[in-house]
C-alpha cells in the first residue's frame, strides 16, 4: 500500500472515530469464528464463516514429537437436504444459530430452508477411546410438503504431506456388512464414515457426492473409487419421508480416525460405542454426562457468568489430552485451532488448580502424573541438577520441549514454583495423601530441592526468561514474576513436606518460600510497584509490567499495604490499551505485548478487588463476560488494543479459561497469607483509608500494620486511562489514539511477533 493511501486510512479512521457521539470504550462483539470440540484424542471444529467443520486433527496437540507436526485431514463436512425436487448443500444456507450446547462440547447449528429447519450437533464423542467426529441432524418440517433426504458430505484428504495433506492418491471402498466407506491414501491411516442406524443410498466419486445432490438425485451406490484417484470425496444418503407439520426424524453419521489404517476395527469400535441407540437418544446421553460432570457457579454468579463458568470448564476438559502412552494427561494451552495447542508448564498450572478447585480431582491428577513421568532435562546445564519439570514445556509424547532464536533457548524457572502450587491445591482439594507418598521421593529432589537450589542469598531467583520468554544469552532477568512463583511454590512444597511426614524439608522449604517473598520488596520502584525485574528497575525505563501483580492474588504482598495499592494503581495508569479496555502485560514490547490480555485481566482484576475497588473488579470481570458470552463462551488469549477483536489463540486454556474459572471462585474471598503471614513492610504510606477496608468480603488481616497516608503517585509513563466506564474522550483524543495506534500497528505482525516469542 503506498503511503498516500495508507495516509488517507489514517485520516479517514480518525475521522469517523472523532464523530459525534464516538466512544472511547469498545463494546463486546462475536469476533471468533472457530468453535472446537474434541475428546482429548482429536479435535475438529466447526468453522462459523464457512458454515461447516473443515477440521480434523489427527491429535489435540501440536506435535507429537521433534518434526512430527499433527496433521489436519479435513478439507470439510457438512450435511445436505433434499426436500421433493429442491435440494442444496447446507453450507451454503446461512445459520440462524451457532452455540454450543450449554455446558458441553456439543456444537449446534440451526439453519432452516425448503420448509425445514435443520438442527445439526457436532461432537467429538467423550466416553469413546477413539479419535472420531459424530454430526446428528434433525429435520423438523416447518411447512409445505415433499419427501426429505438427508446427506452428509465426507471430503477428507489423506494425501501425502503434512501438516495439511493433499488430496492424491486416495482410494475409497464401500463395505456393505457394517454400511460403511473406507478411506485411506499416502498418510498411513484410514477414516471410516458410517450411519447411525442404516443409511438409504451412498456414494463416492468418481460419481461424486456433492455433484449428485447438486442435481437433486439420489447417490449411486458406488462399491468405491475403483483404485486411487485424486479428491475422493464419500456420502451417505437417509430418506426421512414426507414429514408431516411440524413433525420430526433424525439421522446421523460418523467419521473415525484409524492410525495403523485399519477402518474395519475402527468402524467396529463406533458400532459398539452406539449400541443401537437413536440418534436423538445419543445426543441425550452425550448432553447428559457433559452437564453432569460440570461443576455449577459459586452462589451468586449471574447468568451470564454461569455460563462461561460451565463452558470454561468444558474447554478445561477438552484440552486435556486422553491417551493410554505418555500423551495422557497433559492440559494444552489452547485448544485447536487456536495456534497454542501445546502444553505449556505454566499455562497448565492454572488449569490444573481451576480443575481441582471445581471438583474434578481425576482431571488435576492426570495432569500432574503427567508431569512426574514426562521426559525432561536436555537444560540441566541452565538448571544446575536433574529436574523433572520442563523448563518451558512438551511435545505431545511427553518429551521437553523448548525453543531457540538468535538470543538462546527459553528456559523459565516459574514452572517448579507453579507446579508445587497446583500440586499443593491438588491434595488440599483431594486429600490425596496417598499419592503424595508415592510421588515425594522424586519431588523433593527433582522438583522443591532444584527450585531452593535456584535461590540466590538475595531471596531472589536465579536470573530466567520468565512468563513472557524473552530468551537466554543476555536477555534472562531476575523476573518478579519467577521469585513470585516461587515464593507461592516453595511455601506449597513446605506444606506437601510435613503432610509427606518430611519434617526438616518443611522448615527449610519454608523459610526459602519466606526469603523469597520479602525479596519481592526489593523490586519495588520510587513509588512502590513492583517493577518487572532486578534489572529494568535498574535500567530506570520498560519496568511496568502486569505479571507481579500474582504477588497480591498468590498471598504474598498484603493487599491493604502501600506496595498492593501502588502496583495496582501503576497498572491502572500506565497498561491500558486505546480500546479503554482490561490492561496490557506490560511496557516494553510490541503488538502481542500491547494487546490486552485477558489473563492479564483476571489476575489483576482480583488485585483490584483485594485492595479495595471491588466496582473496578466487577466491571472488568463483566466486560470479559460480556465478550465471551457474544463468543459462544470462548476466552482468547488476547484482545486486539484497538478494536478488542479477539487476536492470538482462541480457546485459550489456563490463561483464558482456567483464569476466569479462578477469578469467580475468588471473588468475595480474603486473600490468605500462603507463607504463614504477608510480606513484612517497613513503614512508608498505604492508600488513604486502606486499613479500614472489608470490601468484597476481604477484611483486613492485619489492620495494626496499616498506615494511612496519602496515595501514591502514579508512574510517569503509560496511559491515563481506566477500566470503569467514563464519559467519551474527546474527539481529537480519539483520532489522535486512532493515528497512534495505527502507526504503531504499521509494519508489525502481531503473529509473526507471537511466533518469534513463543515458538
Amino acid at each position: 500500500m503506498s503511503f498516500s493511501k495508507r495516509t488517507s486510512l489514517l485520516f479517514a479512521l480518525a475521522a469517523l472515530l472523532s464523530a459525534p457521539g464516538a466512544s472511547a470504550l469498545a463494546e463486546p462483539h462475536q469476533s471468533t469464528t472457530f468453535l472446537p470440540t474434541s475428546n482429548g484424542r482429536i479435535t475438529a471444529a466447526f468453522d462459523v464463516a464457512q458454515d461447516k467443520v473443515d477440521y480434523f486433527l489427527e491429535h489435540p496437540y501440536q506435535s507429537a514429537s521433534p518434526g512430527a507436526a499433527s496433521r489436519n485431514f479435513l478439507y470439510d463436512t457438512y450435511p445436505g437436504i433434499r426436500v421433493g425436487t429442491q435440494s442444496v448443500w447446507l453450507n451454503a444456507v446461512p445459520a440462524s444459530r451457532v452455540e454450543y450446547v450449554a455446558g458441553t462440547g456439543i456444537v449446534h447449528v440451526v439453519r432452516s430452508t425448503f420448509g425445514v429447519t435443520i438442527d445439526e450437533y457436532d461432537f467429538a464423542p467423550m466416553g469413546l477411546a477413539r479419535g472420531a467426529l459424530v454430526t446428528l441432524v434433525k429435520a423438523t418440517r416447518t411447512s409445505g410438503t415433499g419427501a426429505v433426504d438427508v446427506y452428509a458430505l465426507y471430503n477428507y484428504h489423506l494425501g501425502s504431506g503434512a501438516p495439511s495433506p493433499g488430496a492424491d492418491s486416495e482410494t475409497i471402498t464401500y463395505d456393505a456388512s457394517r454400511d460403511a466407506l473406507y478411506e485411506t491414501g499416502p498418510s498411513a491411516v484410514a477414516f471410516g464414515y458410517g450411519a447411525l442406524g442404516a443409511s438409504s443410498h451412498h456414494g463416492c466419486t468418481p460419481n461424486n457426492p456433492y455433484n449428485r445432490l447438486s442435481a437433486g438425485e439420489d447417490l449411486a451406490d458406488d462399491p468405491g473409487t475403483g483404485g486411487p484417484t485424486t479428491d475422493a470425496a464419500a456420502g451417505l444418503q437417509f430418506s426421512l419421508g414426507n414429514l408431516a407439520l411440524n413433525a420430526s426424524a433424525w439421522s446421523g453419521w460418523f467419521s473415525v480416525l484409524d492410525p495403523s489404517a485399519n477402518a474395519a476395527s475402527a468402524v467396529d469400535a463406533m458400532h459398539a460405542w452406539v449400541a443401537g441407540r437413536t440418534p436423538d437418544k445419543i445426543l441425550a446421553d452425550e448432553t447428559s454426562a457433559w452437564q453432569s460432570w460440570i461443576t455449577p457457579a459459586p452462589s451468586g454468579s449471574s447468568a451470564l457468568e454461569s455460563g462461561v463458568f460451565s463452558q470454561s470448564q468444558a474447554m478445561l476438559r477438552m484440552a486435556q489430552v486422553s491417551a493410554s502412552d505418555a500423551s495422557d494427561g497433559q492440559i494444552l494451552a489452547a485448544v485447536a485451532p487456536g495456534q497454542w495447542n501445546i502444553t505449556w508448564v505454566r499455562d497448565m498450572a492454572y488449569s490444573t488448580v481451576a480443575l481441582a478447585r471445581t471438583g474434578h480431582a481425576a482431571e488435576a491428577k492426570r495432569a500432574i502424573q503427567f508431569q512426574l513421568g514426562a521426559t525432561v532435562g536436555a537444560y540441566q546445564s541452565y538448571v544446575g541438577s536433574p529436574y523433572q519439570i520442563s523448563v518451558v514445556r512438551y511435545y505431545g509424547d511427553g518429551e521437553e520441549w523448548s525453543d531457540s532464536d538468535s538470543n538462546g533457548p527459553n528456559v523459565e524457572f516459574d514452572g517448579f514454583g507453579l507446579f508445587l502450587w497446583a500440586l499443593d491445591t491438588y491434595v488440599a482439594q483431594s486429600k490425596d495423601t496417598a499419592s503424595l507418598g508415592a510421588w515425594w521421593p522424586a519431588l523433593k529432589p527433582k522438583v522443591a530441592d532444584v527450585l531452593a537450589s535456584l535461590q540466590e542469598p538475595s531471596g531472589l531467583i536465579a536470573p530466567d526468561s520468565s512468563i513472557w520468554e524473552v530468551h537466554w544469552n543476555g536477555q534472562q532477568k531476575h523476573f518478579a514474576y519467577t521469585t513470585v512463583a516461587a515464593a507461592r511454590g516453595l511455601c506449597a512444597a513446605a506444606d506437601l513436606a510435613t503432610l509427606a511426614g518430611d519434617t526438616a524439608s518443611a522448615a527449610k522449604y519454608l523459610a526459602a518460600g519466606q526469603k523469597a517473598r520479602d525479596a519481592i520488596l526489593t523490586l519495588r520502584g520510587p513509588d512502590g510497584t513492583v517493577a518487572q525485574s532486578q534489572e529494568s528497575l535498574a535500567a530506570g525505563t520498560g519496568w511496568l509490567d502486569a505479571a507481579p501483580i500474582e504477588a497480591v492474588s498468590f498471598g504474598l504482598v498484603d493487599p491493604h499495604k502501600h506496595t498492593a495499592h501502588a502496583t495496582v494503581a501503576a497498572i491502572q495508569s500506565g497498561l491500558v490499551p486505546p480500546s479503554g479496555r482490561g490492561f496490557f502485560r506490560n511496557q516494553g514490547g510490541g503488538a502481542y505485548d500491547s494487546a490486552e490480555w485477558i489473563f492479564v485481566d483476571m489476575r489483576v482484576g482480583r488485585a483490584l478487588e483485594a485492595t479495595g475497588q471491588p466496582q473496578a473488579s466487577a466491571d472488568l470481570l463483566a466486560w470479559n463476560v460480556a465478550q465471551a458470552s457474544d463468543n459462544f463462551g470462548i476466552l482468547s488469549e488476547l484482545h486486539d488494543r484497538l478494536t478488542a477483536d479477539y487476536a492470538g489463540a482462541a480457546p485459550m486454556v489456563g490463561f483464558g479459561a482456567g483464569a476466569y474459572v479462578l477469578s469467580l471462585l475468588d471473588r468475595g474471598q480474603p486473600v490468605v497469607p500462603s507463607c504463614g503471614a504477608f510480606a513484612p513492610e517497613p513503614d512508608e504510606p498505604s492508600d488513604a483509608g486502606a486499613d479500614a477496608q472489608t470490601d468484597a468480603g476481604n477484611p483486613v488481616q492485619d489492620a495494626s500494620n496499616s498506615d494511612a497516608g496519602p496515595e501514591p503517585p502514579p508512574p510517569s509513563s503509560g496511559c491515563s486511562c481506566s477500566t470503569t466506564p467514563s464519559p467519551a474522550r474527546a474527539p481529537w483524543a480519539l483520532a489522535a489514539l486512532a493515528l497512534i495506534a495505527l502507526a504503531r500497528r504499521r509494519g508489525r505482525d502481531i503473529k509473526s511477533e507471537r511466533q518469534e516469542e513463543r515458538e
